[in-house]
């Protein structure tokens, strides 16, 4: 897996909004349905991959990370 872009809520929220005014203004009305379609295929995969951000960036279990009984 590639690094991933880094960015905030905001910058999610803003690309949204641009992509729908571009969907509204540019897109044919009788193609909507489908522009939308492609975003929606793009974002199907994004639960997985955030799944495997998480998974990559959890420490392995050992005797130092396993709390304070640990090191009595």
């Amino acid at each position: 897996m590639s690094a991933p872009t880094t960015g905030t809520e905001y910058d999610v929220h803003s690309r949204i909004d641009r992509l729908a005014e571009k969907i509204e203004n540019e897109v044919p009305e009788e193609l909507r349905d489908r522009a939308w379609g492609l975003v929606l295929d793009a974002l199907y995969g994004v639960p997985q991959e955030v799944d495997q951000l998480v998974e990559g960036h959890q420490p392995l279990h050992d005797e130092e990370t396993e709390g304070p009984s640990a090191k009595y």
